[in-house]
């Protein structure tokens, strides 16, 4: 974290997205989180309770059948903050979304690097 004066951007797919989430909040070496699927995937643990008030800039997506658990999972987070990203088709899980082969790759990784685009350096 102290190597480089570039934002840290923390990215997690699946368990490793809700991982990324816990690690935020309250990290003020991280500038943004990127989150591909996350959910309550940590045992003994609410997810939604210990990410509240994350106040970093989150980007957050999933397949169109996940987005609702995404979305309530996310809720403890203020909407300025959030970046919740659904597809028009069905997607996929986690950042294989943006692999050549997916077939709405180009979709995701549009949202994706407009949230990027918007992250700025730790102060």
């Amino acid at each position: 974290f102290n190597h480089s004066k570039h934002p840290v951007i923390v990215v997690g797919s699946s368990y490793s997205a809700s991982l990324a989430l816990k690690i935020a909040r309250g990290n003020n070496k991280i500038a943004a989180v990127a989150a591909f699927s996350p959910g309550e995937y940590l045992k003994g643990m609410n997810l939604q309770k210990e990410i509240a008030g994350i106040t970093v800039p989150v980007f957050a997506t999933s397949s169109k059948e996940e987005a609702k658990d995404v979305a309530t999972l996310l809720t403890g987070i203020d909407a300025s903050n959030k970046t919740i990203f659904v597809p028009s088709a069905a997607g996929d899980h986690g950042s294989k979304v943006l692999w050549e082969a997916a077939p709405d790759h180009n979709e995701y990784w549009t949202a994706f690097t407009d949230f990027l685009n918007t992250v700025d350096a730790p102060q």
